[in-house]
């Protein structure tokens, strides 16, 4: 028998390599199924159970507790309608906000019910949910130190507590207990008069930056100057600067007193500056409580 060519056999080789290919990866499958079917399944001890349970009650906890650090408050039971500012510093809240808070009850402001809390602009949910179940609302008597105004309504009279500020004593906390002045305007009001060196007059609130005539004529009745006594500018000796700072002085107007007391050598009466041409009657009576030799 004559042996097959060459080129037969080349031509065999393909399909006999695609057999053994399918064969072989038949084989590696079965190997693999042997193997996975004979892995056991490792139980979970109840040891493993309990340390899992124990990491997810302690991240709750651990959040819990993140949370309940974030303000730390000592709070007692109170009635909001009666309490200084002392009391509730001692229960935590910072100075600004307890003076915020009584200046709000001074102002003739009520805490009703629990929720009227949230009135005040500083109470966070967080402070609120902290604070109120220690609120207890009962009737209290007036503070003193009020200025009472009586108006008509159902047949009957009620009285309503307003505040009274000396405008030179009051600070920026105080004047936003006036209804209409918020932290802008009691900002204003109060670097005025620091610019001015003291409020004499009241009407003097009227040349406050964005004050209307509506608002002042409502807080004017609220409040008051007791014994004025303004910072004063020495015509003699003040420069030209000092004497620009003024709000009633513009640079012009200082350089043109210095120029005359040079020229009179110095001022015997604060009169003498009417002969400035700059200077109007209006100008010189607003001056005069701020002028001194």
């Amino acid at each position: 028998m004559k042996p097959k060519s060459p080129l037969i056999l080349k031509k065999f080789k393909p399909g006999v390599f695609l057999l053994l290919g399918i064969g072989l990866g038949v084989v590696l499958m079965l190997v693999l199924l042997l193997f996975e079917n004979g892995k056991t399944p490792i139980p979970i001890t109840d040891k493993e159970k309990n340390t899992k349970k124990e990491n997810v009650v302690f991240g709750e906890n651990k959040t819990k507790f993140a949370i309940g650090e974030r303000n730390t408050y000592k709070f007692q039971s109170f009635n909001p309608n009666n309490i200084n500012k002392e009391q509730l510093m001692s229960f935590g809240l910072s100075p600004k906000q307890a003076s915020i808070f009584v200046n709000y009850v001074n102002a003739g402001g009520r805490f009703k019910t629990k929720q009227d809390l949230k009135k005040l602009y500083f109470m966070t949910e967080d402070l609120y949910c902290q604070m109120s179940p220690y609120v207890v609302i009962e009737p209290s008597t007036q503070t003193n130190n009020l200025s009472y105004s009586n108006t008509y309504s159902k047949n009957k009279y009620i009285s309503k507590p307003q505040p009274i500020f000396d405008l030179n004593k009051a600070d920026t906390i105080d004047l936003q207990a006036l209804k209409g002045i918020g932290p802008s305007y009691s900002r204003r009001i109060f670097k005025y008069g620091q610019k001015l060196g003291g409020y004499v007059r009241i009407e003097q609130l009227k040349e406050v930056y964005g004050m209307t005539d509506t608002l002042y004529l409502s807080i004017k009745p609220y409040l008051k100057i007791n014994n004025p006594n303004p910072k004063k500018l020495n015509l003699n000796t003040s420069t030209i600067k000092e004497l620009s700072s003024h709000p009633y002085i513009d640079f012009y107007l200082a350089k043109a007193i210095v120029k005359l007391r040079f020229d009179l050598k110095s001022f015997k009466s604060i009169e003498e500056i009417k002969q400035i041409h700059l200077l109007d009657q209006e100008t010189y009576n607003r001056l005069i409580p701020y002028l001194e030799l």
